[in-house]
């Protein structure tokens, strides 16, 4: 059985659904970096598969269902909740140009978004704990190569198929660049497995001499 060091669990979880929301909110501002088109919050996004995978070695499997589910409410949240804001009436003074790009995500962005959210970090969690005997580098790397081309492929497919999109553009540049943060982010996760301790063993005699009294 494992110990696991809650302080350290919670900042873990407090900044990844941080940087799942901040990375919805800037995902809609588009970025060019040589030929690949971006959306803004692929540097963040990128972040999250591998903070998922150091969750899991902090919590275990447990704490990495609860995650995903945490997630996955926080996302739908922050989306529905956008849609409802921007769908009120406002003061004629009031500009809301800049909330609608931001918060005004069509409804196909949004379920697509969240679709291959719930798919790819269930697949994710599902091989990292199947590989958990088989140390922190090929956990990350198999897991995060499976999640990374699922969420990106099923996001863009999504929401963006017949729109006349380059798909195959935004497809590859963020796959590519997902998996080579997931890789740089590896000591993280290697650093987080040393925070999880033993818990110390209770001894059979002592056990038994407890449950006698």
């Amino acid at each position: 059985m494992t110990q696991i060091n809650p302080t350290l669990l919670i900042i873990l979880v407090s900044i990844y659904i941080g940087a799942e929301l901040v990375s919805n909110v800037t995902a809609g501002r588009l970025v060019q970096v040589g030929s690949f088109i971006f959306p803004g919050a692929i540097f963040l996004y990128a972040l999250t598969f591998t903070l998922r995978d150091a969750i899991h070695t902090a919590g275990g499997w447990s704490s990495a269902k609860a995650l995903i589910w945490g997630g996955f409410a926080a996302n739908a949240l922050l989306a529905g909740y956008g849609l409802l804001v921007n769908a009120l009436p406002k003061p004629g003074f009031f500009n809301t140009d800049a909330y609608q790009v931001v918060f005004g995500a069509t409804l196909r962005v949004v379920m697509a978004s969240l679709a291959a959210y719930l798919i790819s970090t269930l697949i994710d969690a599902l091989i990292f704990e199947r590989l958990k005997q088989r140390g922190v580098a090929v956990q990350v790397i198999a897991s995060n190569a499976v999640s990374t081309t699922l969420d990106t492929i099923i996001f863009i497919t999504l929401a963006f198929a017949g729109t006349g999109a380059p798909l195959l553009n935004l497809m590859v540049g963020q796959i590519i660049l997902k998996m080579l943060i997931s890789l740089l982010l590896i000591p993280l996760v290697r650093w987080v497995r040393t925070q999880v301790t033993d818990a110390p063993k209770v001894e059979s005699s002592v056990l038994s001499g407890a449950v006698t009294r």
